[in-house]
């Protein structure tokens, strides 16, 4: 009976170790692409579960440049974009892998950061997960200390993907 109860908590405790779910207060989500076209960028649907909404996305590859704030969600594991190049007019939808484990490492090691426009110490340590579109169909996913240029800006890849090239849903789905 002894052993029974050693294996079923030793069962416990590993299965808590290995979950892949790890909350977080409060995250900025922010998506950029490369510098040129204009891109349209439907809503980014993380896990599933909760989401975020983009616009029109014109730069900053690697920038958290279009930004929403969300709280007490789950980090994510993956995600599915849709965007619509408007110079080519092509139709992307894709999908990233992420790295949650390595994310949330990373925002309980964060450091705060100096603004550069302003010069001034930001002690508030909000994560911020950054999504990078190519119009080639790479996805990228970054986590950082500070959506774009900043003294003491970190971040880290902890994801990417490939869009594929679709057709354009009908009028009416639009």
């Amino acid at each position: 009976m002894a052993a029974r109860i050693i294996i079923s908590i030793g069962t416990l405790f590993l299965i808590m170790g290995c979950s892949s779910s790890y909350q977080v207060k409060e995250m900025g989500v922010g998506i950029g692409a490369e510098k040129g076209p204009t891109l349209m960028i439907g809503e980014i649907t993380l896990d599933e579960s909760w989401s975020v909404p983009a616009g029109a996305i014109g730069c900053c590859w690697g920038d958290g440049g279009a930004r929403s704030f969300v709280y007490d969600v789950p980090f994510p594991q993956q995600l599915v974009i849709a965007w619509y190049d408007l110079s080519t007019e092509l139709f992307w939808v894709g999908e990233a892998k992420i790295d949650n484990k390595a994310g949330y490492e990373f925002i309980k090691k964060m450091k705060p950061v100096i603004v550069r426009s302003t010069g001034e110490y930001s002690n508030y340590e909000l994560p911020y997960l950054i999504i990078g579109i190519k119009r080639d169909g790479l996805i990228k996913v970054w986590i950082s200390n500070s959506p774009a240029d900043a003294i003491g800006r970190e971040s880290l890849e902890i994801g990417s993907g490939m869009a594929q090239i679709k057709e354009l849903p009908p009028e009416d789905e639009r």
